[in-house]
């Protein structure tokens, strides 16, 4: 009766043995699959020339100097010389010149303003007005309503402008005698140019 006790745990041992080893090949396989799995998912690269893009520009100069006028009388201006003559209650009086607009770019326009901030109109404040006004009349320029500059194409364009200071005339006896014999410093005024899309 023990000898056949001793076989029966013989073999259900060897058995067990034999049901780890087929359970660890079994895991091993899989291990074995599925990392083959992982290795073998394919990939392809081309490279694609897509060439290169380049950004434009928009710069703004002037060439030679400016001149004044008296066109308090638009129908006949004369010459103003600032540095001897004066203005009155009703003068308007303009700066000329041109500005040269050099311009790149597939969608490109731009906007003329005069930056009248760092003009220190001090007792005149309220009385004298500073304003910009472009001859958009060179071939190739379109000045829209809201006073942007349209070009044709890309290039350069001469532009001529006037910046124009009028003191306003008003009724007998509105302007205070504290606007006498002031000085107005034009040489802090910017030109300024934006770009903006067309």
């Amino acid at each position: 009766m023990c000898h056949w006790r001793h076989t029966d745990f013989e073999e259900t041992d060897f058995m067990k043995k034999v049901t780890k080893a087929t359970i660890a090949a079994v895991a091993a396989g899989a291990l074995l699959l599925g990392g083959a799995g992982t290795v073998a998912r394919w990939q392809a690269q081309q490279s694609i020339d897509a060439g290169s893009v380049e950004t434009g520009h928009l710069n703004l100069t002037t060439g030679e100097p400016g001149s004044w006028q008296d066109i308090s009388n638009p129908a006949a201006p004369v010459p103003f010389n600032p540095a001897t003559d004066q203005l009155v209650p009703g003068d308007v009086v303009a700066f000329s010149q041109t500005a040269t607009i050099d311009a790149e770019g597939k969608n490109i326009a731009g906007s003329l303003s005069v930056d009248q901030l760092e003009t220190a109109l001090g007792a005149l404040e309220g009385y004298v007005t500073v304003a910009l006004k472009v001859d958009a009349s060179a071939p190739g320029i379109t000045e829209e309503a809201d006073g942007t500059l349209t070009f044709a194409e890309p290039g350069k364009y001469s532009v001529p402008f006037l910046i124009t200071v009028t003191f306003d005339e008003g009724a007998v006896g509105d302007t205070p005698a504290s606007t006498y014999d002031q000085v107005l410093d034009l040489q802090a005024l910017t030109l300024t140019l934006d770009q903006v899309r067309a």
